[in-house]
């Protein structure tokens, strides 16, 4: 059961021209989903809302996420990831300033079956906002 899971949050990470996340919220994750972020305005939403903020975030910066490694036992899912974007569209009131970074992150996730239930993310918004020469801008 571990390698599905393994591969469902793997699928749910990357993104590509192809596929982004904002479907996968729909396609991989529970009606009752719960995502939690301490980087963002809200700390906890539910499936709409984490993909609405996603929407906002990669059409802004032009994310895409990396996973490096995974682990995973009984029904949580763990990855290291590594996010990389260019910062291209207004982002609550942050102007575009068209620089690049590069910053690491760390997610949990909680399967119900075979879809996410929970995910509990962290990763490191402030060396973002540094590399973007906006080191006191924290709080997305």
């Amino acid at each position: 059961m571990e390698q599905p899971r393994k591969a469902t949050a793997r699928r749910f990470l990357e993104e590509t021209p192809e596929r982004d996340r904002m479907p996968a919220y729909a396609l991989l994750c529970t009606d009752d989903y719960l995502e939690h972020d301490p980087a963002m305005a809200e700390e906890t939403v539910g499936r709409d809302q984490a993909a609405r903020t996603y929407g906002e975030l990669v059409t802004a910066f032009e994310l895409r996420q990396t996973p490096e490694s995974m682990a995973a036992e009984g029904d949580l899912v763990c990855a290291r990831f590594t996010i990389r974007g260019r910062h291209t569209g207004e982002y609550r009131g942050l102007p575009p300033t068209g620089g690049t970074f590069e910053v690491t992150g760390h997610v949990t996730f909680r399967f119900q079956g075979e879809k996410i239930a929970e995910t509990w993310f962290n990763w490191d918004l402030q060396g973002l906002m540094e590399q973007l020469g906006r080191p006191g801008d924290a709080a997305l």
